[in-house]
């Protein structure tokens, strides 16, 4: 068995990423496998840069166990209080690494189809191993566990080894112990696909590139489909509960145990705040511009700040203050508008080769990082973006803006872009009222001369009223007009046909 060093314990980045993110950062397990698929792919999902690969490998070992600690809490207490741990499906131990900070080795039991993923984990990480099997009826174990996880197993799993592993791990429960699951639910399957009436859906698809894809490919299921089968493996006995998109908001987490210590209404579960990095560049006075959303779609929840520190030292802290209708409109949620922000670190702060974290943080202290890399490393990344030729008038411009209010006083920056942004903002709408107004006057002038022109007209109808009024009496007093009066009385006398 070999691992990847890759001068781990003395890359800059991946030092100053575990000095913030680990509870013990000088005990941290840093190595990983070289067979480990987690790693490799997250490698080939950021185009080989080997420093991203594990910044985002590391970085979903430490959510997933900020998703675990909140289950173990609501049910245990902490940590300190589970006697046993086995984590299922375990891998080469991309969230072990972090469990062993929370419990201690001892107590903890790792299981996986991959022999090497076992043995790395058990010399490396000291924990006690099981070697799986790919049939259900042949994993025999001879203990039972306080504490049970099965990330991204049974999202796997067809529908002939589906129930069956579920019903393995629920026996290996002690009586007073919980069962944790992933699954994907049936809102991710592709739109064009049929849910079959059953609730479960396999394609022979996966990220594995060893295991059996027929055995190992892609499942999705129904809530209703999930519950059923609890109900089944426990006899009707067990209590559950659904905690949507729980595993890294995509992944459903389904909790079960046969004793409900606690009610589920007492399981406040929150997901992490989210956010990316749109703009990283230097302006023309050679300050670090960065912009940005964060957001936070926790019922109640908000981003109390967004911090950028530089080796490891917070250099500028900011909030979200302006509306990102595209963001809002991604989450599906109002509460995601107001998520923009923008910063300017001051060219004596940093340098091209210092390491860069970029994090927001919500109300309830979960945190979301948005970058860990190198200054340069960012620009670089960055300047690739169409955005970026978007903005530069923009950055010019608030260059101006804030040179003035650092000037005055830097820890009040963000404060002055927030303000200067109104001011612009209220401009703005003041030379759209100016402009309205100058619309108004001119519509109003129009008006006034169309009166004016309607009363001459109503002035020369008069005139003419008045003129045929008389020539009315004129004709009336006249000789004619008195005979013709006189001959209708005749007719009208007669009996003959009226006026």
């Amino acid at each position: 068995m070999s691992d990847i060093n890759l001068d781990l314990v003395e890359n800059p980045v991946i030092k100053a990423f575990i000095q913030d993110q680990a509870k013990f950062p000088e005990n941290f397990k840093l190595n990983i496998c070289e067979d480990d698929e987690m790693y490799l792919f997250s490698l080939k999902n950021v185009k080989d840069d080997r420093d991203r690969a594990l910044v985002r490998y590391y970085s979903i070992g430490r959510r997933i166990l900020d998703t675990v600690k909140q289950v173990v809490e609501w049910h245990f207490g902490s940590f300190e209080k589970v006697p046993s741990f086995l984590d299922f499906a375990c891998g080469y131990g991309r969230f072990t690494r972090f469990l062993i900070q929370e419990m201690s080795p001892e107590q903890i039991w790792v299981s996986d189809i991959y022999a090497n993923a076992i043995k790395f984990q058990t010399e490396y990480l000291g924990v006690n191993g099981i070697v799986s099997t790919g049939n259900p009826e042949n994993y025999l174990i001879d203990r039972k566990f306080d504490c049970i996880l099965a990330n991204s197993f049974f999202s796997h799993m067809p529908e002939k080894t589906f129930t069956s592993w579920l019903h393995n791990l629920y026996d290996l429960l002690t009586p007073n112990g919980i069962l944790m699951f992933s699954v994907h639910d049936e809102c991710l399957r592709a739109a064009n696909t049929e849910m079959p009436a059953n609730g479960i859906l396999f394609s022979p698809q996966s990220e594995s590139q060893s295991l059996d894809k027929e055995e190992y490919g892609t499942t999705y299921v129904s809530e209703k489909f999930v519950r059923e089968c609890v109900e089944k493996i426990s006899g009707g006995k067990a209590f559950v509960h659904r905690i949507k998109k729980g595993i890294c908001r995509f992944q459903d987490l389904y909790v079960v145990t046969n004793e409900l210590v606690r009610d589920f209404s007492e399981l406040k579960f929150h997901h992490h705040p989210e956010g990316y990095i749109d703009v990283a560049a230097f302006t023309n006075k050679e300050n670090l511009y960065l912009e940005g959303w964060v957001a936070d779609v926790n019922f109640e929840g908000r981003v109390n700040e967004l911090q950028v520190l530089v080796n490891g030292e917070v250099v500028e802290k900011c909030e979200p203050f302006y509306n990102r209708p595209d963001v809002a409109g991604y989450f599906d949620n109002d509460g995601a508008l107001q998520s923009g922000w923008r910063c300017y670190l001051p060219k004596n702060t940093v340098g091209l080769q210092e390491v860069l974290i970029v994090k927001a943080i919500n109300n309830y202290g979960l945190e979301w990082i948005l970058e860990t890399c190198t200054v340069k490393s960012l620009v670089n990344q960055r300047q690739s973006q169409s955005l970026l030729g978007s903005t530069q008038t923009k950055l010019k411009l608030l260059e101006t803006q804030l040179e003035s209010a650092r000037i005055e006083s830097e820890q009040k920056q963000s404060k002055l872009m927030i303000t200067e942004t109104k001011l612009e903002e209220t401009q703005t709408e003041l030379v759209l009222a100016q402009t309205q107004l100058e619309q108004t006057q001119n519509h109003l002038l129009s008006v006034q001369m169309q009166l004016e022109k309607t009363e001459n007209q109503l002035i020369n109808l008069k005139e003419e009223v008045e003129q045929a009024k008389c020539r009315v009496l004129a004709m009336e007093s006249s000789k004619f007009w008195k005979i013709r009066s006189a001959w209708f009385q005749v007719r009208r006398s007669l009996g003959l046909a009226g006026e």
